[in-house]
């Protein structure tokens, strides 16, 4: 499989970002999320 960054739109960015952020307030620590899709779904 060849995973490549998914290409979301400002809203789901948006939530993206406020998902880090609860989960690094909830962690006590820095929380990175990454969003990336498989090479296969991008051809469908």
């Amino acid at each position: 499989m060849n995973y490549e960054p998914a290409q979301l739109d400002e809203e789901a960015l948006s939530k993206l970002r406020e998902f880090e952020q609860l989960m690094s307030s909830a962690a006590g620590e820095p929380v990175v999320l990454i969003a990336y899709t498989d090479q296969e779904d991008i051809s469908q």
